[in-house]
């Protein structure tokens, strides 16, 4: 596909942790590129919006996604968030502007799902000093919305995206739901919870986890075609196994697990840090019901003393718990991503896959010399290959801290940038000096 190329108000401690995992800054030396890099769209703050979480893509080639902060200035000192689109053509719409309150505020930083009737669902993080709640959301395509406020107990502080089957039911995890104080959460929360929401908007608790079984369920859940649902924990498992992961360390190094169609629970993996590495993210199912994701921490943790908690592996789960290691990341001396190689990385938090079984993943941020992240493809044959380096910070007008990308049909793909863009689109009162974010197109030569 591509060649190779060399202040702000959140709900929970988590999630102010993992905005400052987004915007490390960076500070990259850019080569000569063999792609087409554009911005789509630069987002502006007030009505239209600002730092915009993952995207999504339809059919006829529409990018639909949310922004965190603008809109409607009905939650305290920030605005609410928003939900947009972007057409083939680049034309951005404002499809709606949340409230605040029962409405809801912050959409992230989880991506949209959308049905076979053009409607989109999502959820919000919710500002938790200041109204906006933490929410399920509808939205229709005349504009009308749906909240589905949770208990914030069982149910609160959504970041993750949902799942949909061919019912109209809804399947979330709530990263910090469950019993109050666990026992072993940092913050005194609930280990988290698995849930479901029926299309009359009813609320079911298909598992608390109690640490042994993973311990803060993060990246949404995926569905295969028998029911089932499958997703990660961030951590627990093994609990002795010490993990990095927000900011501050937690026991357990994180679980792949699986929710069978009649309510089963089984943990499919348990992480051990070096090997097979730390904080797992969310995952991509492929047709046959193979599991892959990326770990931010473990793998090479042994012969590299100044990486202790290693940066990260790509892996794969098969139908029958098979745990194996696609590749391995290991600590740079050379420029990022090049070779696989790099240092202090933050990924996105999920991989693409295409037809012929490639992987694609962001790297949004690592400390070496380059260090505005990059897009890399993992071949079928446990090749990494870097296909295009992002500015830093500072850079440039394109934006940094990919949030992710989708792929096209014609060799492409599209992605967000959290922050930055063109001068002229400053985002002071958000405390950003270049930009509020970019929806950008990446094209092959």
């Amino acid at each position: 596909m591509f060649r190779q190329q060399s202040s702000i108000k959140v709900l929970h401690p988590r999630a102010a942790a993992l905005l400052a995992l987004f915007v490390v800054a960076a500070f990259a030396i850019r080569p000569a590129q063999a792609q087409t890099y554009t911005v789509l769209h630069a987002f502006g703050a007030g009505m239209d919006g600002a730092v915009p979480g993952p995207i999504i893509r339809d059919a006829e080639g529409n990018l639909y996604g949310t922004t965190r902060f603008g809109g409607i200035v009905t939650c305290g000192d920030d605005t609410c968030g928003t939900v947009y689109k972007v057409d083939s053509a680049g034309n951005e719409t404002v499809l709606y502007r949340f409230e605040g309150g029962t409405n809801g505020s912050d959409p992230f930083p989880a991506a949209l799902v959308r049905d076979s009737a053009g409607n989109l669902y999502g959820t919000t993080q919710g500002n938790g000093f200041i109204g906006g709640a933490s929410v399920v959301f509808k939205l229709e395509p005349n504009g009308q919305e749906t909240s589905f406020p949770t208990d914030g107990v069982n149910v609160c502080c959504l970041d993750s995206p949902l799942a949909l089957d061919a019912q109209g039911n809804l399947y979330g995890m709530s990263p910090f739901g469950g019993r109050p104080n666990c026992g072993l959460n940092t913050f005194g929360l609930g280990c988290g919870t698995l849930f479901k929401l029926s299309p009359a908007g009813e609320y079911t608790i298909l598992h608390v986890f109690n640490g042994k079984d993973g311990m803060q369920p993060e990246g949404g859940v995926v569905l295969d075609g028998k029911g089932n649902l499958y997703g990660t924990a961030n951590f627990g498992g093994n609990l002795p196994c010490q993990s990095l992961g927000y900011g501050y360390r937690e026991p357990g190094c994180g679980t792949v697990y699986k929710l069978d169609s009649s309510g089963n629970f089984t943990v499919l993996h348990i992480f051990g840090g070096p090997g097979d590495g730390s904080f797992p993210l969310g995952l991509n199912i492929d047709s046959a019901g193979n599991l892959y994701g990326i770990a931010q921490n473990g793998g090479d943790e042994i012969q590299h003393t100044n990486f202790a908690d290693g940066v990260g592996t790509i892996f794969k789960v098969d139908t029958s718990g098979n745990f194996s290691v696609l590749y391995t990341f290991v600590p740079c001396t050379l420029p990022p991503c090049t070779q696989g190689q790099v240092r202090n990385p933050v990924y996105a938090s999920h991989l693409v896959r295409d037809s012929k079984g490639n992987l694609y993943g962001v790297e949004q941020s690592n400390d070496c010399a380059k260090g505005g992240g990059c897009l890399f493809r993992l071949d079928t044959k446990g090749n990494l290959t870097d296909l295009y380096d992002f500015e830093g910070e500072n850079e440039g007008p394109d934006g940094y801290t990919a949030a992710g990308v989708v792929l096209g049909s014609h060799n492409d793909v599209f992605g967000t940038m959290f922050v930055g863009g063109p001068p002229e689109t400053e985002c002071q009162d958000f405390g950003f000096t270049n930009g509020c974010g970019t929806v950008f197109h990446l094209t092959a030569h």
